[in-house]
């Protein structure tokens, strides 16, 4: 009986466990089959919705049609270009910080492709607006904000132009870095203006010549030079004053009154309307298959091959150099070589950095 009881109850054990098993193995072919039908269409269906929706400005649409390329069909022959049309779809949709995770994500997986030049160029646009969310919601003036994202596009235009000095983004990137070496100039002549302000001379005479020696081909110089006359002469060094009077007299008389004096009541930051006006030469986004011809620009009369050498010419100064913190070694700036006196930097130690 004993025997039998146990024969019985093993028997019903291995039962279970069979029946589990086929419950298990059951429930797995149950779940691929209904992850097989999540799946509803082609991968040629859904890029043909993807299309239909971006020609529609259905950037929603057409973002969840690509993203089930992506995720059923990764392998397929519409996955590369459902990711560059996805970039440009979430850009259409303000989505920016996807438009970045995109965008790397392209230049990564598909690093020999013809189009890197779009993902590098739509990085940068995207990098130039800003921090992705705060900048874009309240409209900041790129000089005065964190300038973190404005270097971050300066060097992904930087790369497009020197791995693709033939693409049709080319020029307009081009632009785009002279604009944000201005602005990057233009930080600083915020802070020298708002120094002048409050009669802080040494220190508005430091930012003026981190301008002047950072920035040269900026076009804040002018302004630079003024605040350099302006401050010296404050200061009482009137010899150093009058080297920059001098220059100013030869090249921007503009800045300088009758009586001698100079003029900063007409200088300062390019007004809303200019800097309105300087980005409609920017070429406008477009999909990666669009007609590139619309990125040629404008240029503000200077040709494509002028922007793009001009590009070429300027860099910025290390994110480590800023124009508030002493050298290790030493609290004094080496001295500007432009023709202008080597005596200032003992004269009233403009070169210190103001505590």
């Amino acid at each position: 009986m004993k025997a039998n009881a146990l024969k019985i109850a093993v028997m019903a054990v291995l039962s279970g466990s069979l029946m589990t098993g086929c419950a298990t193995v059951g429930g797995l072919f149950d779940r691929k089959a209904e992850t097989i039908e999540t799946a509803e269409k082609s991968d040629a269906a859904y890029y043909q919705e993807a299309v239909e929706a971006l020609n529609k400005n259905q950037n929603r649409t057409a973002i969840e049609a690509l993203n089930n390329i992506r995720t059923f069909y990764p392998t397929g022959q519409y996955a590369q270009q459902a990711l560059l049309d996805l970039i440009y779809a979430q850009y259409q949709a303000n989505d920016f910080e996807a438009v970045l995770k995109s965008t790397e994500e392209f230049i990564r997986s598909y690093p020999n492709s013809r189009s890197v030049d779009y993902a590098l160029y739509v990085q940068g646009v995207t990098n130039m607006g800003g921090a992705p969310k705060a900048s874009r919601l309240f409209r900041l003036d790129q000089s005065s904000r964190d300038v973190t994202y404005l270097r971050l596009a300066f060097q992904d235009f930087q790369t497009l132009l020197n791995n693709y000095p033939n693409s049709a983004y080319a020029a307009d990137a081009a632009q785009r870095m002279v604009a944000i070496y201005n602005d990057f100039a233009e930080n600083e002549m915020v802070a020298a203006r708002w120094y002048i302000k409050r009669d802080a001379m040494v220190a508005a005479a430091n930012r003026a010549k981190w301008v002047f020696q950072y920035y040269p081909q900026s076009t804040a110089v002018p302004e630079a030079i003024a605040i350099l006359a302006h401050a010296n002469s404050e200061l009482g060094l009137t010899d150093t004053a009058n080297q920059y009077k001098t220059l100013l007299q030869i090249n921007y008389p503009q800045y300088l009154n009758r009586d001698g004096s100079v003029r900063l009541n007409d200088t300062g930051a390019k007004t809303r309307t200019q800097k309105v006006l300087s980005a409609i030469s920017f070429g406008r986004l477009g999909r990666a298959s669009d007609n590139q011809d619309s990125y040629q620009g404008q240029y503000n009369g200077a040709t494509r091959e002028q922007i793009i050498r001009q590009a070429g010419g300027i860099v910025l100064p290390a994110a480590t150099k800023t124009p508030d913190a002493p050298a290790a070694s030493s609290t004094r700036r080496p001295a500007i070589s432009l023709g202008l006196p080597d005596s200032e930097a003992e004269a009233g130690h403009l070169n210190d950095v103001p505590r």
